[in-house]
């Protein structure tokens, strides 16, 4: 039988990953957040979430934070999504950047597999070449999806946007159904395990052109979500460049210097130059 976690531990547990991640469990969510601890449990010969919550708070706890964030994040992605944004991206917003410099840098924050950011390189690849005007960042909290990112092997799902030929010219049949993505796409992606809650985040991450943090900040709070924001803004984003959120997304009630800007069927934020 799985093991059940009590209120007070739930509550705990869900405060201790809080104030490492910034995800926050509503009450709503105990049994999600049960379910996927008990892999934990099991894994580590534990009994109790008492106990696991134990060997969080202990010194051996910092190990557990990776496998803890693999088993908490949840990655449902594929290449191409919300493709309205990937549009204003590479035929309005990047060639708007290079009039002023001759390449951008560009931040794919939670990354999950990597279909984020291997897409924004065939998007630019598909107007500019294969000597793309950009450098490109792709970051997660979770080790695990980092190293199948890296791997670049994909199923179906994860193409199914992609006509026949960006299939052909982007990815070689690795059989079984399955897709895997060109070395000359996996070299203009450099990958790195970043928290969006480290304090160190804009030294991190430097100065970035264009930011995509989609579908992220819905697991965060108030707070969270503020902050997170406030360092894209600060520390991060160069004047003149732009924030993309999911497109259900919104941080009109946050108090920002960002200011709106309106696409074909998309939306993104500008720091003002």
């Amino acid at each position: 039988m799985p093991e059940k976690m009590n209120p007070k531990t739930f509550e705990e547990i869900r405060e201790f990953i809080y104030k490492k991640s910034g995800i926050f469990f509503e009450k709503s969510k105990e049994y999600l957040l049960t379910n996927r601890l008990n892999k934990r449990l099991k894994e580590l010969g534990l009994n109790t979430f008492e106990e696991y919550l134990q060997y969080l708070k202990s010194p051996k706890g910092s190990q557990e934070l990776a496998p803890l964030f693999d088993a908490i994040t949840i990655n449902e992605t594929y290449f191409f999504r919300h493709i309205r944004q990937i549009e204003a991206f590479r035929d309005v917003i990047v060639p708007e950047l290079l009039k002023k410099k001759r390449s951008i840098t560009v931040w794919s924050a939670a990354c999950s597999t990597g279909e984020e950011p291997y897409t924004l390189v065939i998007a630019l690849m598909e107007k500019y070449g294969q000597n793309i005007p950009a450098r490109i960042l792709a970051s997660d909290i979770s080790n695990e999806v980092l190293e199948k990112a890296k791997e670049g092997i994909y199923g179906e799902y994860s193409v199914k946007e992609l006509s026949a030929e960006l299939k052909k010219k982007y990815f070689d049949n690795a059989g079984f159904g399955k897709y895997k993505i060109k070395d000359f796409v996996k070299r203009k992606v450099v990958f790195k395990n970043i928290n969006l809650m480290d304090p160190a985040l804009g030294r991190r991450v430097g100065k970035m052109d264009v930011i995509f943090c989609r579908n992220v900040l819905i697991y965060f709070d108030a707070k969270s979500r503020q902050r997170v924001i406030d360092t894209f803004y600060n520390d991060i984003l160069n004047p003149g460049g732009y924030l993309f959120l999911g497109a259900t997304e919104s941080i009109s009630r946050l108090n920002t210097n960002f200011k709106l800007c309106h696409f074909k069927m998309a939306i993104a934020y500008q720091k003002p130059e």
